[in-house]
């Protein structure tokens, strides 16, 4: 069950904001307040919602961070330093990919990496250096083949006891 605010939320809006026609309700987006008691309508704010889509809650963390731990703060937002990006440009990131998306939302494929696998039994070895543990399927004989061996030897154990 998805919980309000789940970015799954945050694709039906966009969606919608495209232009979709998808039937929903608002009571799952971020912003919306529940009744408080049976049978009243529930409160949206979708001021709250914008600020969420925005990047307020980051920024408003990204802030507390930059007080309160200057070294978690560094490590948390390395690679938004890098690109020059501070809490008070966080909101015209965002705007500026809405623009983007605006301007041609057909969006460009990723580039294939050049990547080849090779299996040595348990081992996948790809061409970048790295090597991933993966178990071979077996097939429905060969399990039962398996559990009957556990049993037979499971006997056998209790036979010497």
């Amino acid at each position: 069950r998805t919980c309000v605010g789940h970015r799954m939320w945050g694709a039906l809006k966009g969606a919608v904001d495209g232009g979709l026609h998808i039937p929903h309700s608002t009571k799952n987006f971020p912003g919306f307040k529940a009744p408080e008691e049976k049978g009243q309508e529930g409160e949206y704010d979708a001021e709250a919602h914008k600020d969420r889509i925005f990047g307020n809650h980051v920024k408003e963390y990204m802030e507390m961070l930059q007080e309160e731990d200057p070294t978690k703060y560094e490590a948390h937002f390395s690679k938004f330093i890098a690109e020059g990006i501070d809490a008070e440009k966080m909101e015209d990131m965002y705007t500026e990919a809405h623009e983007k998306i605006r301007a041609d939302p057909t969006g460009e494929p990723a580039e294939k990496k050049d990547i080849t696998y090779e299996r040595d039994d348990d081992t996948v070895k790809a061409s970048d250096g790295t090597e991933h543990v993966r178990s071979n399927k077996i097939t429905l004989t060969q399990r039962k083949e398996k559990v009957a061996a556990k049993i037979a030897a499971a006997q056998a154990k209790m036979m010497e006891e």
